[in-house]
């Protein structure tokens, strides 16, 4: 999916753990192979990166300021000793712990996160997690208009204003306008610091991190190479890990990586939608099953006149069955709306367009002047399920509009760039997990003018203003009321149309017991060992 769609919070429901065991390494170690369904990413910088694949490897090599308490869902500082609002949630000072270091040794200031901070909100270096810091006094200044697609140039001014040195261990965030759930957001791992050598030359440590988290590189990685870790002594952090060592494998295909494990190569993988039905005999006593805190989409080209009438974006959503798509996805419900069922501030009726009704779909494209030749559906080569599902789609589309319909199969990663570029024709899927607990991450991201996963490339300043309105208001039962109404005008505008939530499955070996939480979800980095 190309987004970070990493966090699960968990239905209860797993096998006994009696089967043999995967991936082992050297007697007496704890060691885990972890394999990646994911094209292996071309390098590890948690500010330049939103993807599963290399947000799921930062974690182990980077900490974050704040996380999420795994048992009692309460916030949890890890590099920060205290993060203190003003009266108005506008102006916010971090407190770093003292005596935490980099793994090159270097200590960790708050000139890193300052700087590391700077960097990645100045346009010209296009760092994927630029948009997250647009909350931040001076963002406009690193950030100049330009046309859709294009790369910021250079500007004189190469700091944001918001942002002060206090001193060696503080420095103080100044908001364009109060955000009282800018603490919740400290926890993404998009902002964890890199040391003064990196951000010197950050492309000559492309395939080397230096991090602050709990594992550090134990191998040279080089392209094609699985991600060998080892246990860095140097975190002091009480949330290590148990694990020695950890290998990440990347395997583009996910049946393949299913594969591997039943062939005992690996220590967990997530189960592909191809064996949801045949996971719990085909690994008995291996697998856990979880809620997904995340949802999937149709994404609308906001960027191609030829899908301008909203009346057209709906006909679409009102032609597509979601519960017979949903019993093919398997282990998955319909969406009725952006937002993943967990969070606090879902509706399960928000979506006006999301029920299927075939004559009320042909009726809203009438009413759209039509379609002006075929739509194009584009998948993903690297998935088993991808071209299957495309056409699913597409014969809704056809049989139930109307529609002449053809498919694209593509890299995923080809696929996401032709989209930055404005230069995919035509729909693509798309899903989205939060990277903190608020529904606001839903909305932010995705629905803003210049949100960090704004796969229509959509803007409306409507929801833009509401949006804001949301980010300032102290209250949060107010504040989820203004980001419902933001939420109500993306569905009326429709550039992502909701498909399905889903549930996920993962198989393990016997050795380890990945660790469970309805906070944080199904991780095997923080597995235990038996």
């Amino acid at each position: 999916m190309g987004v970070a769609l990493g966090l699960a919070l968990v239905l209860a429901s797993c096998g006994d753990g009696k089967s043999s065991s995967g991936g082992s390494g050297s007697s007496g170690s704890k060691s885990e192979v972890i394999a990646v369904a994911a094209d292996p990413p071309e390098y590890i910088n948690p500010l330049n990166d939103n993807g599963t694949a290399g947000i799921g490897v930062s974690m182990a090599i980077f900490a974050p300021l704040v996380t999420t308490d795994p048992n009692t869902g309460k916030l949890l500082n890890v590099m920060a000793d205290s993060v203190t609002p003003d009266k108005t949630s506008q102006t916010w000072t971090v407190k770093l712990k003292p005596g935490n270091t980099f793994q090159n040794g270097q200590p960790v200031t708050a000139k890193d996160y300052v700087d590391s901070w700077n960097m990645t909100a100045e346009g010209s270096n296009a760092w994927k997690n630029n948009g997250f810091f647009s909350k931040v006094d001076g963002y406009d200044a690193l950030n100049p208009p330009t046309p859709d697609g294009a790369t910021p140039k250079p500007t004189a001014v190469k700091t944001l204003s918001g942002l002060k040195l206090v001193d060696n261990l503080t420095f103080t965030v100044k908001l364009k306008v109060p955000f009282s759930q800018f603490g919740l957001t400290l926890q993404y791992l998009g902002l964890a610091p890199l040391p003064e050598e990196v951000r010197k030359n950050p492309d000559a440590y492309k395939r080397k991190p230096i991090g602050n988290g709990p594992y550090k590189l134990a191998a040279a990685w080089n392209a094609g190479d699985d991600l060998k870790l080892a246990k860095w002594d140097g975190y002091k952090a009480s949330d290590a890990p148990e694990a020695d060592s950890i290998t990440y494998r990347f395997i583009p295909n996910a049946d393949t990586a299913y594969n591997e494990f039943l062939a005992g190569n690996v220590d967990f993988t997530d189960v592909p939608s191809t064996k949801v039905k045949s996971f719990k005999t085909d690994a008995p006593d291996q697998w856990v099953t979880s809620v997904s805190s995340g949802a999937n989409y149709l994404v609308i080209p906001a960027w191609d006149p030829r899908f301008k009438n909203p009346k057209l974006r709906h006909a679409f959503s009102e032609a597509i069955d979601r519960k017979a798509f949903a019993d093919l996805v398997g282990l998955s419900d319909p969406a009725k709306g952006l937002i993943a069922p967990d969070m606090n501030g879902y509706r399960a009726d928000a979506c006006k367009y999301c029920d299927f009704d075939a004559t009320k779909a042909k009726q809203l494209l009438a009413e759209a002047g039509g379609f002006s030749g075929p739509v194009n559906i584009n998948y993903s080569t690297t998935s088993a399920t991808g071209q299957i599902f495309a056409e699913a789609i597409g014969n809704m589309l056809r049989q139930n509009l109307g529609l002449q319909v053809k498919y694209t199969g593509k890299q995923s990663s080809e696929i996401t760039e032709l989209a930055d570029s404005h230069k995919l024709d035509g729909l693509r899927f798309s899903g989205w997990g939060h990277d903190y607990p608020s529904i606001e991450d839903y909305l932010t991201p995705m629905f803003k003018s210049n949100g960090d996963a704004n796969f229509a490339h959509y803007s409306n300043p409507a929801l833009d203003a509401v949006l804001a309105k949301g980010d300032a208001e102290p209250d949060p039962d107010k504040a989820i009321k203004l980001y419902q109404q933001a939420e109500d005008i993306a569905l009326e505008d429709m550039p992502l149309i909701p498909l399905y939530t889903k549930s996920n499955a993962y198989l393990h070996s016997d050795k380890i017991e990945p660790r469970v939480s309805k906070y944080v979800g199904v991780s095997a980095l923080w597995a235990t060992f038996k």
